[in-house]
């Protein structure tokens, strides 16, 4: 599904475009390479593949897999995704770890199948990066350059990408902010409140035009609004407006 002219939702249990498991999946044309952003939790991944090909596109050519973070419904089809197209795995140095890890526990699956977020029977892959990314690390794909910006809360390593696309500046925010200005706080080892007021002035003057989440709507037009309002509410004493 076409979101802009570079950029397409190949997955989403929401939309309905994959498992009902998965975070979104972002696919970016990046003008001789593609860019996944996230891979879902890696229970169909044939169906994400085959919305690559009706959108246009070879699986193949995706150069790299860009993980916002370790959380099962954004990175358990990062394997089997690495080894079918050939690619790369990007993330940072702490979710690294977490993503090659096959303990449920260590990777809060546990708590997030308590709560209802998962089926009981569903098995995490482990997946080893390819690459560790730090805070402003520039990867350069094809026409254009991805700027890594880590900013620990909804998890301890969370990746927002950054990118300037000739129909704007875009940005992928996993489970950082969304829509409106709400942030992804858990109640599970990993996600800080502090870290939040600590770290989202990352995402401060950015002057964003595109923002697409890990979860529900995504905006392509006067963006920075939506972050803008999340670094705000972060500065006040109630808590801010949360994801779920």
């Amino acid at each position: 599904m076409r979101v802009t002219n570079h950029i397409y939702l190949v997955g989403s249990g929401p939309y309905g475009l994959s498992h009902e498991f998965d975070s979104n999946i972002y696919l970016v044309d990046c003008e001789g390479a593609l860019v996944l952003i996230d891979t879902g939790a890696g229970i169909d991944v044939k169906r994400i593949l085959n919305n690559i090909k009706t959108d246009g596109f070879n699986f193949e050519d995706i150069t790299y897999i860009f993980l916002t973070h370790a959380h099962a419904d954004h990175s358990g089809g990062a394997d089997e995704l690495k080894k079918i197209t050939g690619s790369q795995v990007y993330t940072s140095a702490i979710e690294a770890d977490l993503l090659n890890s096959d303990s449920e526990e260590k990777i809060q699956l546990d708590v997030a199948k308590r709560s209802g977020l998962y089926s009981p029977d569903y098995k995490f892959r482990p997946c080893k990066a390819s690459k560790l990314i730090k805070n402003e690390d520039v990867i350069s794909v094809g026409s254009f350059s991805f700027k890594a910006i880590i900013v620990p809360g909804h998890s301890r390593g969370s990746t927002c990408y950054f990118v300037k696309l000739p129909e704007g500046k875009a940005i992928f925010t996993g489970d950082v902010v969304f829509f409106d200005g709400a942030i992804g706080l858990l109640n599970c080892e990993g996600s800080e409140l502090s870290d939040y007021r600590k770290y989202i002035g990352r995402l401060k003057d950015l002057d964003v035009d595109i923002l697409l989440p890990g979860h529900y709507v995504f905006s392509i037009s006067d963006s920075q609004k939506h972050i803008d309002k999340a670094i705000n509410s972060l500065k006040l004493i109630g808590i801010p407006k949360n994801f779920l």
